[in-house]
């Protein structure tokens, strides 16, 4: 292991509780491992339980923009029901408060950072079975994972430990300070709620990015404004119907557009997906440079949305958490200017047949 990560590890109570529960639970990943301890999965690595890791500046837009120097990675970006990882060659990328937009020529790397969300960095080395797996782990206020780097047998190593050096924190030992998370709030209630006004904005947008502007405006809720909408602009499906339109994707090689999110990064993948696989509770897609796992069980609800453009109407399909939070998102794949691939829209709407039915 490199010398970077001779770091001194201070033992404590965490780390008798960490040992106990990974012997009786091997299986849990760390972010699990975190809530059953009721600790933030920024603090585990920290505490150096089965790591080792490097704190680094909190110079964030300019450690992005030197990432390029990696070459190829993976990125992963998750949330509590999804996780995304792809992998490509970082792209050359100029970072602008709030908002960083990475994406590479090929779209391999694609990236929507929002900056005022970061708030820790390490750099972690992991023993694995064949060496040690080096990456980069960032984290909002609360220890929350926002994206994590990892290097592949081709990436620039050392690369990785110029930008150790150039981005070394001062101060490796004082105590981190992450904040508990507070409960979402709750909707307004519909009866407080405009909702002619609300479906006159929706049916007169022209770019789908107005979208978060209108549920600003209106005080409401995504899952509310669907709800609202109705099914002229949103329908419900059932969320376990999402297995067939992947597997359908993949026979048809129809490319897609895979967006995952959290509060600072969003993650998307565009391009066909090939090899679905579900597994227990996940509903996996796992092809060579591309991986999706959904944790099937966490999906509270799923819709169909209909937004109008300047290029027509934009469907999408939107998979929920209970608590109102998207898990991921999935649109055809198409150039600004265009209309949306009809193939793409046949079989997104090709999910409410079974729900038309049951009507």
């Amino acid at each position: 292991m490199h010398a970077a990560f001779n770091i001194p590890i201070t033992t404590s109570a965490l780390h008798s509780a960490y040992s106990r529960l990974q012997h009786e639970h091997s299986h849990l990943r760390r972010r699990d491992l975190a809530a059953a301890l009721d600790c933030s999965e920024a603090e585990l690595i920290d505490a150096q339980l089965d790591c080792r890791r490097l704190r680094l500046q909190e110079d964030f837009p300019q450690l992005i923009e030197q990432l390029h120097q990696l070459g190829y990675i993976m990125t992963l970006t998750r949330n509590e029901a999804a996780v995304h990882e792809r992998k490509g060659r970082f792209p050359h990328a100029h970072i602008h408060r709030p908002i960083g937009l990475v994406m590479a020529d090929d779209h391999k790397i694609d990236l929507r950072i929002l900056l005022n969300h970061w708030h820790q960095g390490f750099a972690v080395a992991e023993p694995i079975k064949d060496g040690v797996r080096y990456s980069l782990q960032f984290f909002d206020v609360h220890g929350v994972a926002i994206q994590k780097i990892f290097l592949q047998p081709d990436s620039n190593l050392q690369a990785y430990f110029t930008l150790l050096e150039q981005f070394r924190a001062e101060d490796q030992d004082s105590p981190l300070h992450f904040k508990p998370q507070a409960h979402g709030a709750e909707d307004t209630p519909d009866t407080r709620i405009d909702t002619p006004a609300l479906i006159h904005d929706w049916q007169n947008m022209t770019d789908v990015h107005q979208f978060f502007g209108m549920l600003k405006k209106h005080g409401v809720s995504r899952q509310q404004a669907l709800r609202l909408a109705g099914p002229t602009w949103a329908q419900a499906f059932a969320p376990e119907r999402l297995e067939t339109l992947l597997t359908q994707a993949a026979k048809q090689a129809l490319p897609l557009m895979c967006f995952v999110g959290n509060t600072g990064n969003i993650q998307i993948h565009s391009g066909p997906v090939k090899h679905i696989k579900p597994l227990g509770p996940w509903l996996n897609v796992l092809d060579p440079e591309f991986n999706l796992h959904l944790q099937m069980e966490r999906i509270s609800t799923a819709w169909l949305v209909r937004k109008p453009s300047r290029d027509g109407i934009i469907t999408s399909l939107e998979l929920y958490l209970a608590n109102g939070d998207i898990a991921v998102q999935f649109f055809g794949v198409r150039t600004e200017g265009s209309p949306e691939n009809p193939d793409w829209r046949r079989l997104a709407e090709s999910l409410l047949q079974s729900e038309r039915a049951c009507a």
